[in-house]
């Protein structure tokens, strides 16, 4: 059973999101933190399946612990499902920037954070149509030269047809099962080439610039 680490701001909202999460069967909190330091002691001993942390909490922001997991670690570390109290597309960009593979708004339904869980579980990511427009935009700039040599699916500084395909269908509103349904493929497919194209976007150094400003 996957094991989560709950990185919260709010004492008094982390029992109910352990609660919640613990009560599936599917997915269970081995840990309760409230700061960044109290993470990074924890991660240092071994790393839960996934993190599910707010983007800012008692002693600060949580983007250089997200950036520490993912530049760091041999391996890709945990999954990192960052918690919202409103859908704010600025604040995710930077999440996702920083290492965040998916996002949950504490306004939504309960049970969605279980749904959530267990997407990004699945190696899938959902996405905005203001993020995927973004992120196109981004992408559509030069390859760095000492990346040329590459294949296009190997370069990680360069979209795929597919990935590129994928974000002008969701820039242009589409759900991720209308893309699916559009290409006659799996939403599994569409939902983990997101994910790809999210991990490019961590190792692109030139992404740190990227804002939606011009959104």
């Amino acid at each position: 059973m996957p094991s989560i680490v709950l990185l919260q701001r709010d004492h008094e909202a982390s029992p109910r999101l352990q609660a919640l999460i613990d009560a599936s069967e599917n997915f269970w909190v081995c840990d309760v933190v409230h700061t960044v330091e109290q993470a990074r002691k924890l991660l240092r001993v071994g790393a839960p399946d996934i993190l599910v942390t707010d983007m800012r909490v008692q002693d600060g922001e949580v983007q250089p612990l997200l950036s520490e997991l993912r530049q760091g670690a041999r391996s890709p570390g945990p999954h990192v499902l960052v918690t919202m109290l409103a859908h704010d597309d600025n604040l995710l960009l930077e999440a996702l920037r920083a290492g965040a593979d998916g996002y949950w708004v504490h306004t939504k339904e309960p049970q969605a954070l279980i749904s959530a869980l267990a997407q990004l579980w699945r190696g899938e990511s959902p996405i905005s149509p203001t993020i995927a427009r973004q992120v196109l935009s981004h992408f559509r700039t030069p390859a760095q030269p000492e990346f040329d040599s590459m294949t296009e699916s190997l370069n990680p500084l360069v979209l795929t047809g597919t990935e590129q395909a994928i974000l002008q269908w969701a820039a242009q509103g589409y759900l991720i099962d209308e893309i699916a349904q559009q290409w006659q493929s799996s939403v599994h497919t569409v939902a983990c080439g997101i994910r790809r194209v999210y991990h490019k976007l961590q190792f692109d150094r030139a992404a740190s610039g990227l804002s939606l400003q011009a959104a």
